[in-house]
């Protein structure tokens, strides 16, 4: 059974077989049979059994089955009487479509023994189907002049039915125009065609619906409807007429661009493009075509640009409304511009002077003129100019103004006018215009130049280098040009003796002052000098200022000690008691320095000292003293050096050196060193060394700790503060000020100390000086000549703003209108196109004066537009034309030309009016807007038509416009000229002959325009006519006929042919659309045309073997209703496009294994491909047990080869492969899944014949101990394993009681806990049972390993540990180190690694000196024993196991030390009795070093700590803030000989911020300084104040 089945030989290819069998079956007969269609499932067709000649129980026994081509059944077999009934309803159409007869093929098997039987069974059509129109609404276009007697062809009804049953015959509903003739169509189809009785009338009756039936031949007959809507198409039979013939409109002037004029509205009672109208302008001129535009299809006129009323006040326009066909109609539209008050005055300057010279009389500044072009009130106008100036507006005539000047100008006052001249309308709203002048006032010099300040103070630092800048004086002229240029130079000094030249010069140009040589303050310490400032007018002007300068000391000299004197001799001693006090006066240092103020500041400080801190130099008076009580450890001879130092930028410092001999008494000068006693120097060596240390360290110690108790007082009071340093005021008196020569302090001054710790030093710093309020006093003088000057500045802006007035003068303007408008103008005649410089006349003359009078009074000529096309000669008065004049860019249609002008006289001022008149020349040709005119006539138009035309544009007016029009020859048209009536003509053509567009398309005239000018210009435009058409022609197919072949498999959307047609009408008329011609649905589904192109392209994929020719009727319909037809052959070619299909009859699955040849399945192929492309053969794999044999009718069976093995193959994948013989060749392979069933030949098999199963003791019960696993390779119930327990071969085994399983899935579970120490190890033996039939079983052999677990404790067997008197042990105290001095012996119960035992000291009395081996627990000594080490020694011992978790004991082990096993107890060793007998005080002295030691180093890392930590507060704490004090101005004076002499007042702020925290000097404030001035800016800050003026 296991062996694998032999691989199959032979190839299974049985088309060899097919071809025998289908030449066998040719001659067979085939059962036919006949059925209606719709006839009820189960209805009786006949009976097989008989027909086939078997008896009745014969078909059952056989397995006969109906088998149908296709998937469906329709046909079933009783097979116990054999009858053949319907299995469901048949519908013929739905099975066969068109197709008649339609005939379903079957085949009839039988199995046992195989064997096939054709039949036929064909289906009778009833007449269950009524006739059907595809569209419901049929649309027809038919001309309104189509003739009586055309046809129209209709849409065909579709009726599924055959035979007679389908439609017979057409019928039409009543109507007056139409009538139905039914006609047959060659493939035997009826259709409709609709035929014309009376002809039709759009206007009458645009559309008529006509009811369609089609009926059947059936009986009774059926009928089916649809509506025919006709629509009636229109000729262009109608002219469009306006609904009014005049329209007259008003449009204010200021409409904005491409706003609503008027709409014009014309109807037209055609339809389609024939009532389609569009709208135009007729004949307009170049005034409405620049300024209208009208929409072409609403009639819409808008404004092209905006109106002017000036320009224009009506336009009068004529609107043409054209439809599609040709035909128009006129109407008039008259626009009335209304004005508005849209233009602002305009104002023309003929006159201007810009500069005008200060304290001139009356003067006349400018000469305009205005106007406005607006009429009415919109057009009337008042001028004005501000009130506030002195200025005057005086009217002359004509709308002339002067502008004047009221009183004389003063430059200084006003140097710059700008004047605006306002000119507003009276219209609604007001409109005004302003016209800005700006008027200078140039400069004459009557202002002497003026210095900022009377007098002018410098402050030189001494010492400066040559050249320096000291300062600067500056003066103001208020003259400009060249009279406020000013020049500066030094005066002549007052005092002779003052070398000034030497000593200063000064820049000429801009009053800078430099120091020619170096200053020095001891020698000179002020001067002061005058400065010159003139300007360079004429006459020049000039004035003058006081400059003082005065000289600032500078830090250049160095102390001077006068005590004790330092001349280099013995040096002076001083003797201290040393039972002085501290702070007992030693002696004081005196020192005085040469420079002045802060500069001659001294402080004192002690350098260097022989001890120090035993004396101490205070800061201010130099005097010296003891800062505490000498002591005989100090020093006899003591050496100071004591450092003076000033308080100048930088410093400068002298020292001076101070001995200082220390006695008992004033008597005894030198006192001998106390004698030690003679006892005390012969201690011993160390103990005086350690007394030396103690004390050192105490003292050290001490000093640290009030250092740091001082340092943490001062940090509280700097916290209460937050760092802040207050400066009280001082008050001074009066009677204190007082500066005397000799350096010292002599008033009592008052600081504030502020300790810091910001810098690395903490020396005094004396705050400086306040400097007196110099910059007061100036200021205040200052803001009184200012205010001088503003007094005199305000009360001459007074008079000015009193001095305006109205200067409004619209009743002297209408006064002047109203004289001067019976005045007659000057008038001049000249033709345009004169040359420049042709002499018009003599104004003189004309003016009766003189020759030269006219230059004399300033003759010139002003014109409106401000162009000046005319030119005087003042010195011969002729007046000649400037520039060419064009009359028609002037004045344009306007007639005459008039340029009126003036003529203005200036001294006196006198205007007169006059007018240039411009004649017109021809020069000008007549112009059409267009190049040419296009126009479009019907062709069935009648003769005498007549048609307007575009009129020409003539610039040129009176005789020069035009005159005539004329026409080129030509055999259709002539011209006619008509008059408007307003003096225009326009040309007007007129048809002679009928048209026609197929000969005739076009026509190109010219049309020729003629002005009444000698010689007379013409010009000439195109006129293209264009001929439309009517549809007098139907369309016609290249050919009738089109045959094409197209291969089944085209891809949807191919083009299978292109139809062409041709129409010799043009326009919709000769737009021809394309459609099928009475289609079936089925060409309907197939194809499509493209109705403009006459393309027809594949709808759906055509298929050869469904149909193989399409007949198909193509019309060709052009816009007018009239339309030609072809025929289009369609042939189907056939290809290879069908794979061969598989057909299943019958199929069993699974098939039980073992069996004999079985038949598996049953199925038939097919191929709907024809020729070799239908020829098919049928193969399955080689490597299968299956066979493949052939019946008939390309019927096959599978059949098994041989009996299958489940256990071997189960299932079986068999692919049946159809190939076609086509080419290509396609085949089809169909997938049959074949199972084979189980029976029970397999008995269960174990995984294992045995199994090992590892449990540790102490288990918990139930606990799973493991699995064994059978499995059964037959399936289903045959497969299913039950597990039981064996008897066990040993009878003392209590197997059950232990262990049980579970007889599903082979678990074992332990029922109870087992011991290992018990019960190491046992077997057993488990059966597996398969639940087949009959069953079949096996089995296996199960050993349970118990796993030992650490549940035993390690015991002790050397030493007994039995709570009786302890073991010693013996040890000798020469015992080498690895001494062995026991064992201890112990045992574990358990097994393996829980056995594993190792040792560990886990106690001693002497750590270290014995030690236990890990690994056999021998006691051994871990190093030499001394007498040091203990006699008795207990040992406490830990035996500990390997297991998990690990278990001990413990056991106690007792060492005597010996000193040799005859004696047990040996006394301890005894000292010798020098060292006994230790000095007690070296150890006392020790003890006390070493604390005071610790108590010092710790003290110090505190203090470092403390001092660390205040770093970070030094931020916020350490700044110390000085407000500024108060002075008086009078209490303060800068000379003096450099010390203090007034008593300072300081408040003391100790800070920690920085390593060092001597105390610091605040230095003085100055009050009057700006408050952010540092001390290192002072000597920056004196060229300040120089410049402030101190």
């Amino acid at each position: 059974m296991d062996t694998p089945l032999p691989k199959a030989l032979q190839k299974r290819q049985v088309i060899a077989i097919i071809i025998l069998l289908l030449w066998w079956e040719v001659g067979s007969a085939t059962i036919k049979y006949s059925v209606l269609e719709e006839r009820d499932s189960g209805s009786f067709v006949a009976n097989l059994a008989q027909d086939l000649g078997l008896g009745v129980g014969e078909l059952a026994a056989r397995g006969a089955q109906i088998l149908s081509k296709g998937k469906k059944q329709y046909l079933q077999l009783q097979q116990k009487s054999g009858n053949l009934i319907l299995k469901e309803k048949l519908d013929r159409e739905q099975l066969c479509g068109d197709m008649d007869p339609c005939i379903l093929h079957f085949q009839v098997l039988l199995k046992n023994p195989v064997q096939f039987f054709q039949g036929e069974l064909q289906l009778g059509d009833i007449n269950d189907h009524a006739p059907e129109f595809l569209e419901s609404e049929i649309l027809l276009k038919i001309l309104e002049n189509s003739h009586p007697g055309t046809a129209f062809p209709l849409k065909i009804a579709q009726d599924l039915d055959v035979g007679s049953n389908t439609v017979q015959n057409y019928t039409i509903s009543t109507n007056f125009h139409f009538h139905l003739f039914t006609r047959t169509h060659s493939d035997g189809r009826k259709y409709p065609e609709l035929v014309l009785d009376k002809t039709l009338d759009r206007e009458e009756q645009p559309e008529l619906r006509l009811t369609l039936m089609a009926l059947d031949g059936g009986s009774p007959p059926k009928t089916g409807t649809s509506q025919v809507v006709i629509l009636v198409m229109d000729i262009n039979d109608n002219a469009p007429e306006f609904t009014q013939l005049l329209y007259e409109v008003q449009v204010p002037e200021n409409s904005m661009i491409g706003s609503l004029v008027i709409t014009v509205s014309a109807r037209d009672l055609d339809a389609g493009t024939h009532g389609e109208l569009s709208y135009s302008f007729f004949q307009p001129s170049n005034q409405v075509i620049q300024a209208f535009e009208i929409n072409t299809v609403m009639g819409e006129i808008r404004l092209k640009k905006l109106l002017d009323f000036e320009e224009i006040q009506s336009y009068s326009m004529e609107i043409e409304a054209s439809d599609g066909g040709g035909l128009s109609g006129k109407c008039t539209v008259a626009i009335e511009v209304v004005d508005v008050n849209d233009n602002a005055p305009e104002l023309t300057m003929s006159l201007l002077i810009s500069d005008i010279p200060e304290n001139s009389p009356e003067t006349v500044v400018a000469v305009f003129g205005i106007s406005d072009p607006d009429s009415g009130d919109n057009g009337k106008m008042i001028c004005s100019i501000q009130d506030h100036l002195p200025f005057l507006l005086k009217p002359t005539v004509d709308n002339f103004y002067t502008l004047v000047t009221e009183k004389s100008l003063d430059r200084e006052s006003r140097a710059e006018y700008n004047i605006t001249i306002t000119v507003t309308d009276l219209g609604t709203p007001r409109l005004k215009t302003e016209h800005k002048i700006t008027l200078l006032v140039s400069d004459v010099n009557d202002n002497a130049p003026i210095f900022a300040k009377t007098s002018y103070t410098l402050f030189v630092r001494e010492n400066n280098s040559p050249a320096l800048h000291m300062g600067s004086v500056s003066a103001t002229d208020r003259d400009s040009g060249t009279n406020a240029q000013l020049t500066y130079s030094l005066l002549q000094p007052q005092d002779p003796h003052l070398p000034l030249a030497s000593l200063i010069s000064i820049n000429a140009d801009n009053g800078h002052l430099f120091a020619l040589r170096s200053l020095d303050y001891e020698a000179l310490r002020a001067f002061e000098f005058r400065v010159g400032a003139a300007d360079a007018g004429s006459p020049a002007l000039s004035s003058e200022a006081l400059v003082r300068v005065v000289v600032v000391d500078d830090n250049d000299n160095s102390p001077f000690v006068l005590y004790p004197l330092q001349n280099g001799s013995a040096p002076c001693t001083e003797l201290v008691p040393r039972a002085a006090e501290a702070g007992y006066l030693v002696t004081k240092v005196v020192a005085v320095d040469g420079d002045s103020g802060q500069n001659a500041w001294l402080s004192y400080q002690l350098l260097k000292a022989t001890e120090p801190g035993l004396f101490s130099v205070w800061a201010h008076n130099g005097e010296v003293r003891t800062a505490r009580l000498l002591s005989e450890r100090d020093a006899a001879k003591q050496r100071l050096v004591v450092l003076v130092k000033d308080n100048g930028e930088p410093p400068m410092s002298a020292t001076v050196t101070l001995h200082v001999l220390l006695v008992d008494g004033f008597s005894q000068p030198y006192l001998p060193l106390p004698e030690v006693a003679a006892d005390e120097a012969q201690a011993d060596s160390i103990t005086v060394y350690l007394i030396i240390a103690l004390a050192s360290v105490s003292s050290l110690f001490l000093f640290s700790v009030l250092l740091f108790v001082g340092m943490r007082l001062c940090g509280s009071n700097r916290a209460a503060s937050a760092g802040r340093c207050f400066v009280p005021e001082g008050h001074f008196p009066g009677h204190l000020v007082d500066v005397s020569g000799t350096g010292t302090l002599s008033q009592s001054y008052q600081y504030e100390v502020c300790l810091t710790g910001g810098s690395g030093t903490s020396e005094f710093k004396f705050l400086k000086p306040i400097f007196p309020n110099f910059l007061v006093e100036e200021t205040s003088r200052d803001t009184e000549e200012n205010a001088n000057f503003r007094n005199h500045f305000g009360r001459m802006e007074t008079g000015v703003e009193h001095a305006g007035q109205k200067r409004q003068v619209l009743l002297l303007c209408v006064f002047l209108g109203v004289s001067w408008a019976g005045a007659e103008p000057l008038r001049y005649s000249v033709a345009e196109e004169t040359e420049r410089g042709t002499f018009l006349a003599n104004l003189a003359n004309d003016l009766e004066l003189g020759v030269g009078e006219l230059s004399v009074r300033g003759c010139r000529i002003v014109s409106d537009q401000n162009i000046q096309f005319l030119l005087l000669s003042p010195l011969t008065g002729d007046l000649i034309v400037n520039e060419k004049l064009d009359r028609e860019e002037l004045c344009g249609p306007t007639d005459p030309c008039v340029l009126p002008f003036q003529l203005l006289l200036e001294k006196p001022f006198q205007i007169f009016r006059a007018e240039l008149w411009v004649r017109d020349i021809n020069d000008h040709s007549p112009v059409f807007l267009g190049r040419e005119i296009l126009l479009k006539i019907l062709e069935s138009t009648p003769p005498g038509e007549a048609i307007l035309l575009e009129r020409a544009q003539d610039s040129d007016v009176g005789v020069n416009s035009l005159s005539n029009y004329t026409i080129s020859q030509n055999a259709y048209f002539h011209i006619n000229v008509h008059d408007s009536g307003e003096g225009t003509i326009y040309p007007e053509l007129i048809l002679d002959e009928v048209l026609d567009r197929e000969e005739v398309p076009e026509l190109s005239l010219t049309l020729t325009a003629l002005d009444g000018g000698s010689p007379p210009r013409s010009g000439t435009a195109l006129v293209r006519i264009l001929v439309l058409d009517i549809n007098d022609n139907a369309p016609k197919f290249v050919q009738s006929l089109y045959e094409v072949q197209v291969p089944e498999n085209s891809p949807v959307g191919s083009l299978v042919v292109t139809v062409s047609a041709s129409d010799l009408d043009t326009g919709s008329n000769g737009e021809i659309v394309y459609a099928f011609f009475y289609a079936t649905e089925r060409i309907l589904k197939t194809f499509e045309i493209n109705s403009t192109s006459g393309d027809l392209h594949l709808r759906a994929e055509p298929d050869y073997e469904a149909i193989q020719t399409y007949t198909l009727t193509i019309q060709a319909k052009d816009g007018g209703g009239l339309s030609g037809k072809c025929t289009v052959v369609v042939q189907v070619t056939d290809i290879n496009d069908n794979p061969p299909e598989l057909l299943m009859s019958s199929l069993t699955s699974p098939i039980a294994e073992n069996s004999p040849e079985t038949v598996v399945a049953v199925f038939r192929i097919r191929d709907r491909d024809s020729g070799n492309n239908g020829k098919m053969m049928c193969s399955i794999q080689d490597d299968l047990p299956f066979l493949l044999k052939p019946s008939v009718d390309n019927f096959y069976t599978l059949v098994t080869e041989k009996p299958l093995d489940r256990e071997w193959n189960a299932d079986y994948n068999v692919t049946i492969t159809v190939t076609d013989l086509g080419s290509p060749r396609l085949k089809s392979e169909h997938n049959i899944r074949v199972l084979v069933s189980d029976i029970n030949d397999n008995v269960p098999t174990f995984t294992q014949t045995s199994y090992t199963l590892f449990i540790r003791e102490n288990n918990s019960p139930a606990l799973h101990m493991g699995s064994v696993s059978a499995t059964d390779r037959d399936s289903g119930t045959n497969a299913q394993v039950t597990y039981s327990l064996l008897p066990p071969q040993d009878p003392h085994l209590p197997l059950y009681s232990l262990v049980s399983i579970n007889a599903d899935n082979g678990h074992l579970f332990a029922l109870r806990s087992l011991d290992y120490e018990a019960l190491p190890a046992f077997e057993f033996r488990v059966g597996a049972t398969d639940a087949g039939s009959p069953a079949l079983s096996s089995e296996a052999l199960v050993r349970v390993v118990v796993v030992d677990d650490n549940d035993n404790s390690p015991f002790v067997l050397y030493p007994l540990q039995n709570g009786s008197a302890p073991f010693t042990e013996l040890v000798p105290r020469t015992a080498e180190a690895g001494y062995l001095v026991t064992k201890v012996v112990a045992v574990d119960g358990d097994s393996g690694q829980n056995a594993w035992l190792s040792y560990q000291l886990l106690k001693a009395t002497e750590p270290g000196l014995f030690s236990v081996w890990a690994h056999n627990g021998e006691v051994r000594t871990a190093r030499l024993l001394s007498e040091r080490d203990a006699v008795k020694h207990r040992l406490v011992v830990l035996v500990k196991d390997n297991g998990e978790p690990p278990m001990s004991a413990t056991v106690t082990l007792h060492v005597l030390l010996v000193d040799g096993f005859s004696q047990l107890y040996l006394p301890l060793p005894e000292m010798a009795p020098d060292e006994a007998q230790a000095d007690s005080l070296t150890v006392y002295l020790v003890i006390a070093l070493a604390s005071v030691s610790s108590l010092f180093l710790f003290s110090v890392f505190l203090f470092v700590a403390v001092r660390l930590c205040g770093r970070n507060r030094a931020a916020p704490v350490g700044r110390c803030s000085v407000p500024q004090g108060h002075f008086p101005d009078h209490l303060v004076d800068v000379s003096g000989s450099g010390t203090l002499s007034q008593t300072y007042q300081y408040q003391v702020c100790l800070t920690g911020g920085t390593g060092t925290s001597e105390f610091k000097f605040l230095k003085p404030i100055i009050p009057n300084l700006p408050p952010q001035t540092t001390e290192r800016e002072v000597e920056e800050n004196f060229s300040f104040r120089n410049n402030l003026g101190f």
